[in-house]
């Protein structure tokens, strides 16, 4: 077992490897070098999956077969199929993200705000009795939208920061995930 990572590497024969994630617990250590406490609703949701999915392959493929066959319907006259499908597959993936945020928020974990308390050696979120907590090592990413500051905790999970929550201290919050994480996974705009 890597102490680092946590991970125990199981060679089965010589082509298979498999990799099983142990769970390694950490507490907090020291006092907190800051805290909030955030509110998840549809429209963070939607800001959250907006930027997810088209900071993606398939959200550019999508949106860019689109427009194509607009073009295709205006350029070469084409059949109004053309246009009809281009403007389905453009609006498709904005409206199921709408929907499904608003599904989504509906949900009990969003009903009640998440606690987040950001330590030297990582980042507790707690939820009434429940309480996990990340070290800054295994923090996959973190980006921003004009209305959150997004810290991923694995290539498709995240925790959504608003700034209405955050108010004036979204600043203080940018300091601390910047100084604890790598610089090239910090693409934060202030």
């Amino acid at each position: 077992m890597s102490e680092e990572t946590g991970q125990v590497t199981e060679t089965i024969d010589t082509e298979t490897t498999v990799t099983e994630e142990k769970k390694v617990t950490i507490t907090p250590e020291g006092d907190p070098l800051y805290e909030v406490d955030i509110q998840i609703d549809a429209s963070v949701l939607y800001d959250y999956f907006l930027r997810h999915i088209y900071n993606s392959f398939s959200g550019m493929l999508g949106t860019f077969v689109g427009i194509v066959m607009v073009m295709l319907y205006v350029m070469k006259d084409a059949n109004v199929l053309y246009l009809i499908f281009g403007i389905v597959v453009i609006l498709y993936l904005p409206v199921s993200l709408y929907l499904t945020a608003r599904t989504q928020a509906m949900q009990a974990s969003f009903q009640t705000p998440l606690h987040y308390a950001f330590y030297e050696n990582g980042v507790e979120v707690s939820q009434g009795e429940t309480k996990q907590m990340q070290s800054w090592d295994h923090m996959f990413k973190a980006v921003s939208t004009s209305k959150s500051i997004i810290l991923y905790t694995s290539k498709n999970a995240a925790s959504i920061f608003p700034r209405r929550d955050l108010g004036e201290d979204a600043y203080a919050l940018i300091q601390v995930i910047s100084t604890h994480m790598d610089p090239k996974k910090v693409k934060i705009k202030e």
